[in-house]
C-alpha cells in the first residue's frame, strides 16, 4: 500500500520530474494538488501521512529528503461506538455464525482489525479463562495475557475446542466495515466499522474504570495523551458518577453533628479515671507540686522538707510562678524567691 501511495505521488509530479530534482518547491505543489482531492478535499491528517510516505520515499532515494511545506492539521479523534449492550446484541444475533465470532472477539479484545485476524487458536485459552492482545501498531507482535470477557469465552468456547493446533482463531472478514455499516442502518443503530469495535470496548472501559495503567497496557500506549483525547468523550459519564458519589459520602453519611462542649474527667495521677458519685464523696487526689516551688518553700520556713509521722508535707505557702494555673518550663532554672 506504501509502494502504490509513493507511485501515486510521484505520477502528480509535472513531466517526470526525476527523484534528484525534487525540491520544496515542487513538493509544496504536489502536497497542493493532492490536498483538492479527486472527488472532495483531503482532511489535514489524511494528507499528512501522504506527506509523510512521500517523504520516507525521497529519503530511501536519494539519501536527504527536501524541506515540506507545515500542513494545518487539527486532530479531531472518532468516538462512534455502540451506545449499550443492547446495541453490541442487536448487531451480533443479526450476523452469521463465523462472522458472529469475529464481531466478538474484535468487541471484548478492543484490538485493531489487523491484530484481530492475526490471531491463532493458542492465543485463547477458554478453560483458564485468558486471552493474548496485540498492539502491532506500536510493534507489540508478541502480545499480552489479560483475563478474557466472559462473553467472549461463552461465544468461541465451543469453537475453540474444535480448533486444531495453530489454526486461525476466526475466519477473515472482507470488507467487514462496509457491511458493519449497512447491517447497523438497517437496525437502526448509528454507523459502526471494525475500528468502531475497538472504540466500544475502550469506551465502557474507561467509563467502568477510568484512566488506569491497565487501559494503557491493553491499548498499547505509552502514557495517557492519547486516550485522553480519544475516550475523553466517556469521561463526563463517569464524572457525574463521582460527583454523586461525593455529595452521598459527605451530606448524606458524614452530616455534621453538633458535639458536646462536655469535658471528659481527667485521670488521676495513679492513672485511673475517678467515677463521680457526688460532691464530697470521691474525690481527685491533689497533682504533685512543681519542683521550683519546693526551694522557695524550704527556704521560707527554714526547714529541709521533712515530713510529719502521718507521712504528709505540712502545708506552707507557695509562690506562684506565671499565669494562674500555668507553668512555664524552667529548663532546669531555679526560680528566685522574694
Amino acid at each position: 500500500m506504501q509502494r502504490q501511495h509513493v507511485e501515486y505521488l510521484l505520477e502528480r509530479l509535472p513531466g517526470r520530474t526525476p527523484l534528484d530534482r525534487v525540491d520544496a518547491r515542487r513538493v509544496a505543489r504536489v502536497l497542493e494538488l493532492e490536498g483538492r482531492g479527486r472527488r472532495r478535499e483531503l482532511s489535514g491528517g489524511t494528507l499528512r501521512k501522504r506527506a509523510s510516505t512521500l517523504r520516507q520515499a525521497l529519503k530511501l532515494a536519494r539519501g536527504r529528503a527536501p524541506r515540506f511545506p507545515e500542513i494545518p492539521y487539527c486532530y479531531r479523534p472518532c468516538c462512534g461506538h455502540l451506545a449499550d449492550f443492547d446495541a453490541y446484541q442487536r448487531i451480533r444475533d443479526a450476523l452469521p455464525p463465523a462472522r458472529r465470532l469475529w464481531f466478538v472477539l474484535a468487541t471484548w479484545t478492543g484490538q485493531r482489525f489487523a491484530d484481530v485476524e492475526r490471531m491463532r487458536r493458542e492465543d485463547l485459552d477458554v478453560d483458564a479463562g485468558w486471552v493474548r492482545v496485540r498492539s502491532s501498531k506500536t510493534r507489540r507482535f508478541a502480545g499480552v495475557r489479560f483475563a478474557a470477557a466472559p462473553e467472549l469465552l461463552r461465544e468461541l468456547g465451543a469453537h475453540w475446542r474444535a480448533l486444531p493446533a495453530g489454526a486461525k482463531l476466526v475466519a477473515a472478514w472482507p470488507h467487514v466495515s462496509s457491511q458493519l455499516t449497512r447491517l447497523a442502518e438497517r437496525l437502526g443503530l448509528p454507523r459502526t466499522t471494525a475500528h468502531r469495535l475497538r472504540h466500544t470496548f475502550f469506551t465502557w472501559f474507561v467509563q467502568a474504570n477510568g484512566f488506569t495503567a491497565e487501559l494503557l497496557e491493553l491499548g498499547g500506549w505509552k502514557d495517557l495523551t492519547i486516550p485522553a483525547q480519544v475516550y475523553a468523550h466517556a469521561a463526563p459519564a463517569r464524572l457525574r458518577e463521582q460527583i454523586g458519589r461525593v455529595h452521598r459520602l459527605v451530606v448524606e453519611r458524614l452530616a455534621p453533628q453538633k458535639l458536646s462542649r462536655k469535658r471528659e474527667p481527667e485521670p488521676s495521677s495513679i492513672g485511673t479515671v475517678p467515677i463521680e458519685l457526688g460532691p464530697g464523696v470521691l474525690s481527685t487526689p491533689p497533682a504533685p507540686e512543681p519542683a521550683h516551688a519546693r526551694p522557695c518553700r524550704r527556704a521560707q520556713d527554714g526547714s529541709s522538707g521533712r515530713t510529719d509521722q502521718s507521712g504528709s508535707t505540712p502545708d506552707r505557702p507557695v509562690f506562684p510562678v506565671g499565669a494562674e494555673g500555668i507553668e512555664p518550663s524552667t529548663n532546669g532554672l531555679r526560680v528566685r524567691c522574694a
